[in-house]
């Protein structure tokens, strides 16, 4: 079900409002199926769009286990086919996923870089599990079984993490938080010369 007039976006909270932090409770049975529960599913979609590829409602300041998935093809243009193949990323209909639990299907754990709609600006690496499986209910009321690998298992770990309060920062693999954005140039290389420093790159540890 969606509405004929388009749903409004909201604004998405960032990182430091409570919203993200305070965690979530179920999703009633009896807002199943609802107007109510569709129009949220609308107003999530229609924030959502053109952004990522998920959202939580928690990122809207709304404390219920749900989320929303997409992954276009525009969003996955950047990558080769190769690269694609290797995350087994490929186009992701749009899915309000309710009240989910979920299990590794394969100990594999594999690293990638994620960012998120709340704490935009920046991104950082992250070990998942590589195989899920996600059993839920859609917004109709009936139940459904997400079998997952690589990039969307990726995605649906992410979202459920925000419903339970947390946030890529606490599960990022330790100093490789970077800003999306130009680094900046720091001192002048004229100045550095002057004053005889050689800049060097860290030292691996």
């Amino acid at each position: 079900m969606s509405f004929d007039v388009p749903a409004t976006p909201v604004e998405i909270v960032k990182v430091g409002h409570p919203a993200l932090r305070n965690g979530t409770r179920s999703v009633p049975q009896e807002l199943l199926g609802t107007p109510a529960l569709h129009e949220l599913i609308d107003v999530m979609r229609a924030t959502l769009a053109g952004k990522g590829v998920g959202l939580a409602a928690p990122q809207i300041a709304v404390p219920l286990r749900l989320f929303v998935v997409e992954d276009t093809e525009d969003r996955m243009s950047h990558l080769t086919p190769e690269q694609q193949k290797a995350r087994n990323r490929y186009p992701f209909p749009f899915e309000a996923v309710i009240n989910p639990i979920w299990y590794a299907t394969s100990p594999e754990m594999v690293i990638e870089t994620e960012g998120c709609l709340s704490i935009p600006g920046f991104k950082a690496d992250v070990y998942r599990y590589w195989a899920i499986q996600v059993e839920g209910f859609q917004p109709n009321g009936q139940r459904k079984t997400w079998s997952l690998k690589g990039w969307p298992a990726r995605i649906f770990q992410h979202e459920i993490d925000h419903l339970d309060g947390r946030l890529l920062t606490d599960c990022m693999l330790p100093r490789t938080l970077t800003s999306t954005e130009p680094h900046g140039t720091g001192a002048s290389s004229d100045l550095l010369q002057r004053l005889a420093i050689s800049i060097q790159p860290p030292k691996e540890k």
